[in-house]
């Protein structure tokens, strides 16, 4: 049988009975005798790639996935890079830790004006951004539903062939069955007939020793029963 073709020994839309719990048992019981038996020695999933998350895993996430099976506390968020601190006590009079701390402070302005910068372009263009950020999410929600739509209707579109493909071939099994019977039910009466026959040629036989004198009339009703139409 070619690799492509595929032996169909059940028709699930057709047959009858799955509801018996009769039925139900002793296919659960095949089941559980096959799963015993059967012992896997392929890789059904050798042919995807394994490891799919090391596509998108950053450093970050990895750093994180790490914490989380060394079961460690999550670390509090650090705001000391937002802190303005003076030199220490020792360093008062240091010129060179004033001038450290002065260069933070520079440093921290500048970003606090970049944020307000940031801010100020969000509130000009950031309605329209979003705006066109939530069209674009909207045209991927209708592609993305579209497929929805044809992947249903193609497995609909499958389920109501095969449903076609059982139902025509329940009904020529039906037929076939009719037909088997029928030619059971004349053969059984063929073979009847035939053994009533020899039972009567059997004793015409033996009437035929016995008399004698009537073997013409033996001979024309022996004729007369093999000519009758069985």
């Amino acid at each position: 049988m070619a690799e492509s073709q595929v032996l169909i020994d059940a028709l699930p839309y057709t047959d009858e009975g799955y509801e018996d719990e009769k039925v139900r048992e002793s296919a659960a019981r095949l089941i559980e005798e096959e799963v015993k038996r059967y012992h896997s020695t392929k890789n059904y999933l050798e042919h995807m790639p394994g490891n799919l998350h090391e596509k998108w895993e950053t450093s970050t996430m990895r750093t994180m996935f790490e914490r989380l099976d060394a079961r460690q506390p999550n670390e509090m968020l650090s705001m000391k890079r937002c802190e303005l601190p003076q030199p220490p006590p020792g360093q008062k009079h240091d010129v060179s830790a004033w001038l450290s701390a002065v260069s933070n402070s520079r440093a921290q302005l500048e970003h606090q004006d970049v944020r307000l910068g940031n801010l100020e372009l969000l509130k000009d263009h950031g309605c329209n951004s979003w705006t066109i950020y939530l069209q674009q999410l909207q045209k991927l929600s209708e592609s993305q539903q579209a497929k929805l739509h044809a992947l249903r209707q193609n497995i609909q579109d499958t389920n109501w062939a095969r449903k076609r493909e059982h139902t025509e071939a329940g009904n020529m099994l039906h037929k076939l069955e009719g037909e088997w019977l029928e030619l059971v039910g004349k053969n059984y009466a063929v073979e009847r007939a035939c053994a009533e026959l020899e039972t009567e040629v059997e004793k015409l036989e033996i009437l035929k020793k016995t008399t004698g004198g009537r073997a013409d009339a033996c001979h024309r009703f022996l004729t007369h029963l093999f000519d009758m139409d069985f």
